[in-house]
């Protein structure tokens, strides 16, 4: 199955405030997730389920993200925040995706745990670093729990 892990857009801290949760995207970070969800609705224009962080610019990504794509499903998940543990969320990916019978899934994150996804799962690939709105491209296994990393995409690169 196809699993898409994805960093949210460029974000900063709202005016007088100093909290993670908060931070929105910026005007940069709205369009840079335009970019990466049209080159996501090219190669995979419908998926089974986007799971989101609650952190208001994974949501905001998110929300963006499924203006474009069509998808079956949209589900917030606390454990997929910045200090997520991968080898958990493997986990609980793979009996998701089991449950559902899904073949292909998006997971809005934060770094570093979509970094250490990617490496939990591809134990030959060091942990990336992605850009925001960046995108990496997994064959997953659910029964293995691992994955074969494809490649990670940034928005300046969807775009051409």
């Amino acid at each position: 199955m196809k699993l898409y892990i994805m960093r949210h857009g460029e974000a900063n801290y709202p005016h007088g405030s100093y909290s993670d949760r908060e931070r929105r995207l910026t005007t940069n970070g709205e369009r840079e997730v335009v970019t990466t969800a049209t080159w996501l609705i090219d190669k995979q224009p419908k998926v089974d389920c986007v799971y989101v962080s609650p952190y208001l610019r994974a949501q905001q990504t998110a929300s963006i993200l499924l203006s474009h794509l069509k998808t079956g499903q949209r589900q917030d998940c606390d454990d997929i925040t910045p200090d997520g543990h991968a080898a958990s969320v493997v986990s609980w990916l793979a009996a998701e995706i089991q449950e559902h019978n899904f073949e292909s899934v998006v997971l809005v994150s934060h770094m570093p745990l979509v970094s250490y996804l990617v490496h939990e799962l591809d134990a030959s690939v060091q942990p990336p670093i992605f850009p925001t709105a960046g995108i990496a491209v997994v064959d997953f296994s659910p029964e293995t729990l691992r994955g074969k990393f494809q490649q990670l995409l940034i928005a300046e690169r969807c775009a051409g």
